[in-house]
């Protein structure tokens, strides 16, 4: 089928303006979003073992509706379901033979000989055309999404079409951009400023980051393994992690001095760029931070009023204070902050508006399911667990259950003047909300998805 705004493939439609994106009825929205998720099925079911295996054991043989597409999507967990001792035991081939599973390339040729590290492991994939993001790893565990080089350039353009919102015209515009964080890497966030940071910038010397060094995935397994290990009281754990860090002193090092550096750039920033406009993205609670010691100190309005700040992700178990962006404005000097909700899973961020809620991008379905993992109505408003299918997704599975509550308005226009569904300024983890584990009813057959979970994980081979 095709539609006379959105005729071409989801990966298209990432060059259209944002106005245009968001002019659809939703009967428009529907019939097209439905049509496309029937072809990815039809085009990677048979490409990708593990959708293949779901399909079959939830007796999906086409996607008739949306009911049936949130039968078959993967929830988070299923990035992380390998066994930790491929990591500990360093059995990298085991790992890629676990990826292999997910996605539609071929890497079992891959040789990993030689490969110690979880950074060389995503070396060697990205050499060989993968474009793999990990997770923070919050829970102790990284979790892998195997995108590759065929999703890159939809990812490129979606991003800058969500940034052409706040900066009309960014594709011929430079700016000086500030990144309070490591420079590079290859968790979702690094992945974006590794290539967005240069590239707004004009060149790497305007592009300023707090550290130089990219981002280790083997440090921030380590250190989120640590955090969790001192969550759950695991002593031996703890014991054997901080001996593996005694061998890295220098990011030890370098971590102990965050708090140092970190006031050292932002100290910088804010007397070599006064008055200038600039880009600035970073975390909720560390531009706040600056702004109340900023605003303690006398300073205020330091950029110029048509600055970029970027920012979103929450205060992370942080008490919220009720008016933090006014303070921001009043110490930044900007007439806006720009918020933005989005997570690993998923291509690009869902864009917040002027009214304040966030607007998914036509190549993202947004589901809600209940509890017991009943997907609800696509009508009305309806609050509960998160799911989402990403068009853009050509190489891998696009439908991902999250760990997200999230609030949708379906049928109602936004103020604003955009069409399509909207989320409230209210999306909260349930990991938060219940204060423990998150225990997550999928949509069909639940002992199906038990069987599914098990086929992902692989065995440990016995002798390694």
């Amino acid at each position: 089928m095709t539609d006379p705004i959105l005729s071409g493939t989801p990966e298209s439609w990432t060059r259209l303006p944002v106005q245009t994106l968001f002019s659809l009825s939703k009967l428009e929205l529907d019939d097209l979003q439905l049509h496309w998720a029937q072809t990815r099925f039809q085009q990677l079911q048979e490409r990708i073992p593990a959708l293949d295996a779901l399909a079959e054991k939830q007796g999906v043989k086409i996607i008739a509706d949306f009911e049936t597409l949130a039968t078959i999507l993967f929830t988070h967990q299923v990035y992380k379901n390998y066994p930790f001792a491929f990591i500990e035991r360093k059995l990298f081939t085991e790992l890629t033979r676990w990826l292999n599973k997910l996605t539609a390339h071929d890497l079992s040729g891959l040789d990993m000989r030689g490969v110690n590290t979880i950074d060389e492991w995503l070396t060697l994939l990205d050499e060989a055309g993968m474009f793999v993001f990990h997770s923070t790893g919050t829970s102790g565990k990284l979790s892998f999404f195997p995108r590759s080089q065929t999703e890159k350039e939809a990812w490129v353009e979606g991003t800058y079409t969500f940034l052409e919102a706040f900066m009309p015209g960014i594709r011929d515009l430079h700016l000086p951009v500030f990144w309070p964080a490591y420079r590079s890497g290859r968790q979702a966030s690094m992945r974006l400023i590794t290539h967005f940071g240069p590239a707004l910038a004009g060149s790497e010397a305007e592009y300023h980051s707090l550290f130089n060094a990219p981002m280790s995935a083997d440090f921030m397994s380590l250190a989120m393994r640590m955090k969790h290990a001192q969550e759950h009281g695991d002593l031996t754990a703890m014991d054997t992690i901080k001996a593996i860090f005694k061998t890295k002193g220098e990011i030890v090092t370098l971590k102990t001095r965050k708090a140092g550096l970190t006031k050292s750039f932002f100290d910088k920033m804010v007397r070599e760029y006064r008055g200038r406009r600039v880009f600035l993205m970073a975390s909720a609670t560390d531009l706040l931070d600056v702004a109340v010691e900023g605003l303690a100190a006398g300073q205020e309005k330091v950029f110029a009023s048509d600055s970029v700040l970027l920012t979103g992700g929450g205060f992370k178990g942080r008490q919220t204070i009720s008016d933090w962006k006014d303070i921001l404005k009043k110490f930044y000097g900007v007439d806006q902050v720009f918020m933005s909700y989005g997570m690993t899973e998923l291509n690009t961020y869902n864009i917040a508006c002027s009214k304040g809620v966030y607007h998914v991008f036509p190549w993202n379905i947004p589901m809600v399911l209940n509890q017991n993992g009943t997907p609800l109505p696509r009508t009305g408003v309806q609050t509960g667990r998160a799911g989402y299918f990403d068009l853009l997704a050509q190489t891998y599975w696009g439908g991902i259950l999250t760990g997200d509550r999230i609030t949708v308005h379906y049928d109602e226009d936004c103020n604003c003047g955009w069409k399509g569904p909207w989320i409230e300024d209210n999306v909260q983890r349930f990991s938060e909300l219940t204060g423990g584990e998150d225990i997550i009813s999928c949509a069909g057959v639940q002992s199906a998805y038990s069987d599914f979970m098990e086929y992902i994980a692989a065995d440990v081979p016995e002798g390694e």
